[in-house]
C-alpha cells in the first residue's frame, strides 16, 4: 500500500481534496465532505485508509457551505460522508433529505442518545465548548463569568470577536434565539456591540490578541486555547466555563452522517464506527483537544486542568430553526 504525502493537495471547482490514501481499488474510494479543521492532517482518518485498505478523499469547507454544495449537487454529489462541526447543519441537512438513516447497534453503543438524532440520520464525533476567554495577566477569573457579562461597559475597548459570519458564531447565536427569544438575544449582542469590539479572522486571531494585549476577554472554542497551551504552556489567556450558574457553557457538535444515495454505504458506517471508537475518540480529544462524544474519555491535560463544567444542553433543532434568523439578527446589531 502506497501513502500519498498530505501536501497532494487538489483543487476542484473552488475547493480542496486531500488524499489521504492511494489503496485499494475505485470500488473502495470513500469521498468525505468534512467542516473540520486540519481535515487531511488529523491521524484517525490517516489510520482508518490504513487499517481498512480504503483510498479516502477528504473535502474541505464551511459547514454551511458544504451543506449547500451537497444540496445543489443533488444527485451528482462525490460525497459519501458528511462532517459538520456544528449540530444545527447537520439538522438542516437532515431536513434537506441529504442524509441517510443508519440503524447501527454499534454507532449506538459508541454514541450517547444525547448526541445522535433521534432518527439516526447523524452521530455526534466530538463536544465543543464555546466559551469566554480571559487574560490571565490583566482579568480574574471572577470578573466575567456569564455571556451577557461580554456587555458590561469595562469591557469597552477591551472585548475581541471572531466574525458574525463563523459558523460557530453563528450557531451559537442561533442556539440563544431558540432558548431565549430574538428581542433577549438581540439586547445582549447589541450591548456586546456598543464595546466597540474588535472584530477578527478567526478564533486563534481572539487568543492572540487577548495574549498580546490588543484586548482582555473574548470569546472562542476552547481546543483552539488548548492547541495554543500545548506550544506554550505559559500562554496567558484561560478559559471561563460561562453561565454555571444558569443552563451552563454553550457546546456544540462536531458530528457526521451518510450522504443520501452513495453506492459506498457499508465503507461509509464502517468509517463512522471507526471514529467513534474509543481509540479514535481519545486520539480526537488530546490531538486536537476536544472533549470526546465518549463520555468516559478524559480531555488532553491542556483543557482538563481547568476543571469539569456544567453544559448547556444542545437543542439541535431550535438552533437549526434559527440559522436564517441569526444571521439576520447579526447582520442588525453590527456583528459582521
Amino acid at each position: 500500500m502506497t501513502l500519498v504525502s498530505l501536501a497532494a493537495v487538489l483543487v476542484v471547482a473552488g475547493f480542496v481534496g486531500v488524499v489521504v490514501a492511494t489503496s485499494g481499488s475505485s470500488s473502495d474510494r470513500l469521498v468525505v465532505y468534512t467542516a473540520r479543521s486540519h481535515y487531511g492532517e488529523e491521524q484517525p482518518f490517516k489510520d482508518f485508509a490504513a487499517d481498512t485498505d480504503t483510498k479516502l478523499t477528504l473535502f474541505g469547507g464551511e459547514a454551511s457551505e458544504l451543506y449547500e454544495r451537497i444540496k445543489s449537487e443533488g444527485d451528482d454529489t462525490r460525497a459519501d460522508v458528511l462532517i459538520t462541526v456544528d449540530a444545527a447543519n447537520l439538522w438542516r441537512a437532515t431536513e434537506a433529505g441529504l442524509l441517510e438513516k443508519v440503524d447501527d447497534p454499534e454507532l449506538e453503543r459508541n454514541v450517547p442518545a444525547g448526541l445522535r438524532d433521534p432518527g439516526d440520520h447523524w452521530f455526534g464525533l466530538t463536544v465543543r465548548a464555546r466559551t469566554i476567554m480571559r487574560s490571565t495577566e490583566r482579568v480574574g477569573p471572577e470578573e466575567v463569568t456569564t455571556y451577557a457579562g461580554l456587555g458590561d461597559p469595562r469591557w469597552k475597548g477591551r472585548l475581541c470577536l471572531r466574525s458574525g459570519t463563523s459558523d460557530y458564531n453563528v450557531s451559537f447565536v442561533a442556539d440563544r434565539i431558540a432558548k431565549d427569544g430574538r428581542e433577549e438575544t438581540k439586547a445582549m449582542l447589541e450591548r456586546w456591540m456598543a464595546n466597540d469590539p474588535e472584530i477578527l479572522g478567526s478564533d486563534v486571531d481572539v487568543l492572540d490578541a487577548i495574549a498580546d494585549g490588543s484586548c482582555d476577554v473574548g470569546l472562542t472554542n476552547s481546543y483552539y486555547l488548548g492547541r495554543e497551551l500545548e506550544e506554550d504552556p505559559d500562554f496567558p489567556v484561560a478559559p471561563v466555563w460561562a453561565d454555571q450558574n444558569g443552563r451552563g457553557t454553550h457546546v456544540n457538535l462536531s458530528g457526521l452522517g451518510v450522504v443520501k444515495g452513495t453506492d459506498q454505504r457499508a465503507k461509509a458506517i464502517e468509517l463512522m464506527q471507526y471514529l467513534t471508537e474509543p481509540k479514535q475518540q481519545e486520539l480526537f480529544a488530546h490531538n486536537n483537544f476536544e472533549f470526546a462524544a465518549d463520555p468516559d474519555v478524559r480531555p488532553a491535560e491542556e483543557i482538563a486542568q481547568f476543571g469539569t463544567f456544567k453544559r448547556d444542553p444542545i437543542d439541535v433543532q431550535g438552533a437549526g430553526e434559527h440559522l436564517e434568523d441569526a444571521l439576520q439578527l447579526m447582520e442588525e446589531v453590527g456583528w459582521d
